[in-house]
């Protein structure tokens, strides 16, 4: 996929290292509107992933896009990219997880989201990803099986709490 898209009114771009304040940014404040993160650890958050976003970024492996709409970034969404062990064939398939889809308020339902995922699968197909898994919110739970995303088996265990 290029670089650069733009259909319905909203520009979508791959992000880069430039744009790692702005990913990070975002994905402090969706853990602040999903989960409640404390006013007090923002700050450090914020700092932690743009750090966590350059290495991956760097070592190509966390892709990234961001939604301009009005002239404004109006959201960002990533996937993670990583291998995965070698199935009967040998192959070592490529999966992704969706992190951080989120749209600035003022532009939800302005179709931001739909042209961010549109991006983000196309990219995947074009890299033979396998797979690509997310954890949605309560909103998300409608929005992602319009992409052909579908409840799947997975349970997870937290080891330390949660922040």
């Amino acid at each position: 996929m290029t670089a650069r898209s733009e259909a319905g009114g909203v520009l979508v771009r791959r992000a880069t290292q430039a744009d790692i304040p702005l990913l990070a940014a975002h994905r402090v404040a969706l853990r602040v509107h999903e989960h409640g993160m404390p006013a007090d650890v923002i700050a450090a958050a914020t700092a932690a992933t743009a750090r966590t976003y350059a290495e991956l970024i760097g070592a190509g492996e966390f892709l990234a896009w961001i939604v301009e709409r009005d002239g404004a970034a109006a959201g960002s969404v990533g996937a993670w990219l990583r291998r995965m062990l070698p199935h009967t064939d040998g192959v070592r398939p490529l999966e992704a997880r969706v992190q951080a889809m989120y749209i600035v308020p003022e532009h939800r339902r302005a179709g931001c989201g739909t042209a961010l995922m549109d991006a983000l699968l196309a990219e995947l197909r074009e890299r033979g990803v396998r797979r690509v898994y997310l954890h949605p919110s309560a909103s998300g739970r409608q929005f992602y099986p319009l992409f052909g995303f579908r409840d799947s088996d997975e349970m997870e265990l937290f080891l330390l709490p949660e922040l």
